[in-house]
């Protein structure tokens, strides 16, 4: 169970409810459809949930947390108002960026009798900062994903599809240890290279083109991301300064990257690379982005970003230029800031690759 101190010292809530499937998961590790946790300040917690996760949750007593079990028919809502009157709890934080409407009405007419507070902000905070397991658990993620692309190179040849290599790489994934994917895999070649979050289609792979292979797995929930531009046979002359070009603005953020940093500042020093090139046009998304459970998570390395990048938080470096009609390249890795330094997640090879 993961320390709530900071939490509830940022939201004075008497108590926090968590409904949502991930943020279940982030404090207790138990994966489950249905649940409610109430979280307080004592460091104590309780998983309500019903008989389909009962037995299984019962390994959440030896982290300290109780488990109360629901009937079927019967409303969980009630055994928690319950649990908040044993406690004499009179606010509740909840997790505003999770709900739709629709749901934040449900929660505000059964607890009516309690003062509600939004604390999804707070949340997100707390999740930034990984804690060694689960940084641990993002470094075996990005381990698998980089011996997937070094498998990858010997299928990608002319006439073979997008699709396919997207399957094959969500295969190879799945066969070095992945626990399913982190995100919709990309794969965009020749002309689709231009649309940063092409879908894979049925376009056969031609002589010359870029194939831009974005994706990432999941172990223990967490997640990596990665992006790859490789080329099969000779690209043209414009193709090989786009890759230089964003090779340098990608190098250039990572290795003038420091914690404590703003993330406004890692994407300034990508976006002025590739400005200085002719390039600045065809940038068009920001340079970064932390993950974990989610794969975009705060912090933010863009234009606007007021994010300062600090000790165990990571964040994405990705710059990428997109011509239409022409084509496109992006180079992603992670960075994980520590108290002393930055380490560079990703440990495949970004020299310019010609199959």
């Amino acid at each position: 169970m993961k320390n709530t101190e900071k939490l509830f010292e940022l939201s004075k809530s008497d108590a926090i409810l968590v409904v949502s499937e991930k943020n279940r998961f982030y404090f207790t590790e138990f994966a489950s459809t249905f649940g409610y946790l109430a979280l307080f300040p004592d460091g104590k917690s309780v998983f309500v949930t019903d008989p389909r996760y009962f037995e299984m949750a019962q390994g959440l007593i030896d982290e300290g947390v109780e488990v109360r079990q629901i009937s079927n028919g019967s409303n969980a809502i009630e055994v928690l108002i319950n649990l908040f009157n044993e406690r004499s709890v009179k606010t509740i934080g909840f997790e505003d960026t999770e709900m739709t409407v629709a749901e934040y009405g449900n929660i505000k007419e059964q607890l009516a009798d309690f003062e509600l507070e939004p604390v999804g902000t707070h949340i997100n905070f707390v999740r930034s900062f990984k804690s060694e397991q689960e940084i641990s658990y993002i470094k075996k993620a990005q381990s698998i994903t980089d011996k997937a692309f070094s498998a990858i190179l010997s299928y990608i040849k002319v006439g073979v599809s997008e699709r396919d290599i997207a399957i094959e790489l969500e295969y190879q994934m799945s066969k070095f240890g992945s626990g399913g994917i982190a995100f919709d895999t990309i794969v965009a070649s020749g002309a689709n290279a231009s649309k940063p979050h092409a879908h894979p289609s049925e376009k056969l792979i031609e002589t010359g083109d870029a194939v831009v292979m974005d994706f990432g797995a999941r172990y223990n929930g967490y997640c990596s991301d990665m992006t790859r531009t490789v080329f099969v046979g000779e690209p043209s002359e414009e193709l090989r300064r786009i890759y230089n070009v964003v090779l340098l603005a990608q190098n250039t953020g990572i290795n003038n990257a420091y914690t404590n940093m703003g993330g406004k500042e890692l994407d300034t020093s990508c976006r002025e690379i590739i400005k200085a090139n002719g390039y600045g046009e065809y940038f068009t998304h920001s340079t970064g982005h932390s993950l974990g459970i989610d794969i975009h998570e705060a912090p933010y390395a863009s234009m606007r970003s007021q994010d300062i990048l600090q000790a165990k938080q990571l964040i994405t470096c990705e710059p990428g230029i997109y011509v239409p009609n022409v084509g496109g390249v992006r180079i992603e890795d992670m960075l994980l800031f520590e108290e002393d330094g930055v380490i560079d997640l990703t440990m495949s090879d970004k020299n310019i690759i010609i199959l």
